[in-house]
């Protein structure tokens, strides 16, 4: 079975076993994005994004997901260093964090996190502390993998 067939067996099978009120974090390897409602369709070379239980990808999302893709290159530098500012917080050692990375200054607080676009992307796109926190674990980890094989985790609603 072929890398798209797994994904496509997985997403079928988790279609029938999921409601809509589910969230789903998915990594993979880029694929193509359509967004009808928008008149968008583009390529991405690594592909983060948050999807219902039935499959429909969340632009409730979509400035945590471009935030993370966007600043986060390498498990390495960029994703650790996310890592160890969600740990400050974590820790107390830090109520608020402005991080600000190649295209995007993210807000840290305990509570909520908050994205703001240096190229005119947008602002906004509240999440709590503890989605983004998932969300950067998992694609720091989708990152590490040299072969970058997909990940999906059911994500906090």
């Amino acid at each position: 079975m072929g890398r798209e067939e797994s994904e496509n067996h997985v997403l079928s099978n988790r279609k029938t076993m999921s409601t809509k009120n589910q969230l789903f974090l998915r990594c993979r390897p880029g694929d193509w994005i359509v967004k009808p409602e928008e008149g968008k369709h583009y390529k991405v070379d690594l592909d983060l994004h948050v999807y219902d239980g039935l499959g429909n990808l969340l632009p409730a999302f979509d400035l945590m997901c471009g935030a993370i893709y966007s600043d986060v290159q390498s498990a390495e530098g960029s994703g650790a260093t996310a890592l160890e500012e969600i740990r400050q917080i974590e820790s107390g050692e830090s109520a608020y964090i402005e991080s600000d990375g190649n295209a995007w200054v993210t807000h840290i607080t305990p509570d909520k996190v908050w994205f703001e676009g240096l190229y005119s992307q947008g602002e906004g796109g509240e999440v709590s502390f503890a989605q983004y926190k998932l969300a950067v674990q998992t694609y720091v980890r989708f990152l590490a993998d040299p072969e970058h094989k997909p990940i999906e985790v059911e994500f906090p609603n």
